[in-house]
């Protein structure tokens, strides 16, 4: 292959390649006795992926949908709510959810909820009132990620063998520990993110 078609073909590759993919979610504002609140879900039991974890309504963005319209689609069909009852506020800019991919953090005021959930994605729904969220921050733990390989390794390849210094990243896992159901992990990450914000506010 020539410079020029290989320029041609990376030049193609690249052009299909669509910045927006990743996932999205919504954070979704609700009133509550205790004040302004995040709405959040447990994910039903019967789900293969982190089945009773809490998380925010999202998921996958689809081709041809911006990250905003991926949030808004997966909060109507995981709490059975009409897209008109959203209100969206904005972005949360730069965050990752895992594998490094690009995470859209969408926030948005629900209005009039009525505790609809689809049971199929969503075994409950609760709320943590923004004034939570202000007052506290999450206790962060440092995960090292060890290297696993597998049996047919080829460790005979490896320079130094199995005694390859291997580096280990290190992984921040936050973890609100005042809160039940417990909230954790990629959602804790992108709350933690919100309060922040919320805080900056105040301030002002």
């Amino acid at each position: 292959m020539d410079a020029n078609r290989l320029r041609e073909t990376l030049e193609a590759a690249i052009g299909q390649a669509d910045p927006s993919l990743g996932a999205a979610v919504l954070i979704p504002l609700v009133d509550s006795p205790e004040g302004p609140a995040v709405l959040l879900e447990v994910r039903a039991l019967t789900l293969d992926v982190q089945p009773g974890e809490v998380c925010l309504p999202g998921g996958h963005i689809e081709a041809g949908e911006t990250p905003t319209e991926a949030a808004t689609r997966e909060t109507c069909e995981e709490l059975l709510v009409e897209s008109a009852q959203i209100e969206l506020v904005g972005e949360l800019a730069g965050m990752t959810g895992p594998g490094s991919r690009p995470l859209h953090v969408v926030v948005g005021l629900l209005h009039d909820y009525r505790g609809t959930f689809s049971p199929d994605e969503v075994d409950r729904t609760f709320t943590l009132p923004l004034d939570y969220l202000i007052a506290h921050d999450p206790t962060v733990y440092e995960v090292e990620l060890v290297p696993h390989h597998p049996d047919d390794f080829p460790w005979h390849l490896v320079p130094g063998g199995r005694d390859y210094p291997w580096s280990s990243p290190r992984q921040q896992v936050p973890f609100y520990l005042g809160t039940d159901p417990l909230v954790w992990g990629a959602t804790a990450r992108v709350l933690h993110r919100f309060s922040q914000v919320l805080r900056a506010a105040e301030a002002v």
